[in-house]
């Protein structure tokens, strides 16, 4: 090519090669998790708190051989873009194969998670936890650079149908803080790098690609046969 030619094609090449990186960085940002702010020391993880992967909040089958543990934090973009493909392709695909467990990493880079994880837990003990959930991260975008997000937590608790008052007085109790807590403090104990995290029977992914999940879990569904 000549120099004048390439002088000519340069705007061309430039654009083409800004719209790969663009690309690339968006495919990577829904495919990698938010990380933690600091390095964690290993800690021993007691046989309750293995247990602990298979309770909380749930569905499926609670005697299926393969647990699916996902530890969430509601304000990380990455979560928002895993509940989808969650939602539709592993809850709704695998049904009683499997139980699909949501366990609270709010990090610290992420000032509003804390209170989503509170709202949603909230919502959970009148029976409403999924679609708490569901909606916290539909709705991502409205609440997360709120400086009090709970007036939108509560203007979900509405949609629901929640008795409002109870939701308020659960949403600050200590028995919603306190299992907050104690899903944190297993994350942190398992060296979680980030959010998402997921775990099937036990064993951390390092999913490349949604499509990875599944196959994860065809793989422990065979071995379980």
């Amino acid at each position: 090519m000549k120099k004048t030619d390439f002088k000519k094609f340069l705007p061309t090449i430039i654009i083409v090669a800004a719209i790969l990186l663009v690309s690339g960085f968006v495919v990577r940002a829904l495919t990698t998790p938010d990380s933690q702010t600091t390095e964690k020391s290993a800690q021993p993880i007691t046989q309750a708190e293995t247990d602990g992967l298979s309770q909380g909040a749930s569905l499926g089958n609670p005697q299926a051989s393969v647990v699916v543990t996902e530890f969430g934090d509601y304000q990380c973009p990455s979560c928002a873009s895993w509940n989808s493909y969650v939602k539709n392709s592993v809850i709704d695909v695998y049904g009683d194969k499997i139980l699909f467990v949501f366990k609270n990493f709010p990090l610290p880079i992420h000032e509003n998670a804390p209170a989503a994880a509170q709202a949603v837990e909230a919502a959970g003990l009148q029976g409403k936890f999924w679609e708490m959930h569901n909606i916290v991260y539909e709705k991502q975008q409205d609440w997360e650079k709120e400086q009090d997000p709970n007036s939108k937590f509560e203007s979900y608790a509405n949609q629901l149908g929640l008795n409002i008052e109870q939701w308020k007085k659960d949403r600050d109790s200590d028995r919603v803080k306190d299992l907050i807590s104690a899903d944190k403090s297993l994350a942190d104990k398992l060296q979680l790098p980030g959010t998402p995290a997921f775990l099937v029977n036990g064993v951390l992914l390092q999913p490349k690609s949604f499509k990875d999940l599944n196959s994860a879990i065809d793989e422990a569904l065979t071995k379980t046969q």
